[in-house]
């Protein structure tokens, strides 16, 4: 927002403020104080404050692309060098230029996958993660909050969920297959586990990050639990929150492929990179790799930095939005 320049105002205001304020004026002094003030043309200098948003989305696009270029170079020289310096013509690497060619025959010119579309593929992938990353954000919003609230709680509730948080992904296939045999439903179910156990941890510790002066002013103005919640600790907190939202939507993702891969869910990306691996159809396992790297950079990137950006925004944590 911009700033209005009255140093002079506020110095003629302390300094008749008398002795109290440590400087005296006599009347010459006012007087001509006054007549400076009135001799000036035009409005206030403004003094501009905030980022050039044109131009910071412009260094943000760029610096993004020549990230991805540098990902790109990388992995062109490793594919030259395992195919042409090693010489390892059996099984060829694949180089960008022909997975990307693959992935146009996916995505627009209706090659098939296994039977399927890519476009199946992608919405059977996005559907379980919305349902199991859903009922994460509730179970973990509930629960990092009552942990994060309760001091009591805390010490006791926090070591389950440590515990949790230390099996691996995968590490919940047997107790996932024993619940719900092959398909989906197992899928969803290592989704939601390892998920809700980070956004819990997230969104407990931002809580917990509230000042208790804070706390402690809030209830000398007479506030009750639910006023505190909802008018203190959930707006101190909500930074903290959405990057545990990020977190989690990010571990929801990744374990989400690796659960596609070994449980038999019969359609979804996971499920088509270890089938065309199988087949030996690395290149179409590549391109899969690719839609996967494209989707979770959107909604890392573009839909939780957003919010993030946001939420920042109306804590007066950063200019603009």
């Amino acid at each position: 927002m911009p700033i209005r320049a009255s140093a002079h105002r506020r110095a003629l205001r302390d300094a008749r403020a008398g002795p109290g304020s440590g400087t005296l004026l006599n009347n010459n002094d006012d007087e001509r104080i006054a007549k400076h003030l009135g001799s000036r043309r035009g409005p206030d200098p403004i003094i501009a404050v905030g980022p050039d948003r044109p131009a910071a989305l412009v260094r943000t696009t760029v610096t993004f692309a020549l990230g991805l270029l540098i990902v790109l170079i990388i992995w062109q020289v490793f594919a030259w060098v395992y195919n042409d310096v090693l010489d390892r013509a059996v099984l060829r690497f694949p180089a960008p230029l022909e997975t990307f060619a693959m992935l146009w025959d996916f995505l627009f010119e209706g090659r098939t996958l296994l039977g399927h579309t890519i476009y199946d593929h992608i919405v059977a992938s996005l559907s379980r993660w919305m349902v199991a990353f859903a009922l994460a954000t509730v179970v973990g919003l509930a629960m990092g909050s009552v942990l994060g609230y309760s001091t009591r709680l805390f010490p006791i509730g926090i070591v389950p969920v440590s515990v949790f948080q230390m099996i691996p992904g995968l590490a919940w296939l047997p107790i996932a297959l024993l619940l719900f045999g092959l398909g989906s439903n197992a899928a969803v179910f290592i989704i939601f586990a390892v998920s809700s156990v980070v956004i819990t941890i997230g969104v407990a510790g931002g809580i917990r990050r509230v000042p208790p002066v804070v706390i402690r002013a809030a209830k000398m103005m007479g506030a009750d639990d639910l006023t505190l919640f909802r008018k203190v600790l959930i707006p101190y907190a909500t930074v903290d929150i959405v990057n545990g939202l990020r977190v989690g939507m990010g571990s929801a993702w990744r374990v989400l492929i690796a659960a596609e891969m070994v449980v038999g869910t019969g359609i979804g990306l996971g499920y088509a990179i270890t089938m065309t691996k199988d087949l030996l159809n690395y290149v179409g396992s590549f391109a899969c790799i690719v839609i996967i790297c494209i989707i979770g950079l959107l909604l890392d990137k573009v839909l939780f930095a957003e919010i993030e950006k946001y939420a920042r925004h109306r804590l007066g944590m950063e200019e603009g939005c």
